[in-house]
């Protein structure tokens, strides 16, 4: 299992980020990551992944 997770922030590493450089607080991959932490705990709504 462990060799997974690499793999996937390398994934998610490669997604380009749209935002205006300007406004950008956190690390593209931070918040992906997180989200999809937060979907796999149970988060079904932006609400509840902000949560």
């Amino acid at each position: 299992m462990p060799e997974e997770i690499p793999g996937l922030l390398e994934r998610l590493a490669e997604v380009p980020d749209p935002r205006d450089p300007r406004g950008v607080r956190h690390a593209l991959v931070a918040v992906l990551t997180l989200t999809a932490c937060a979907v796999l705990a149970g988060a079904t709504s932006l609400l509840a992944v902000g949560e």
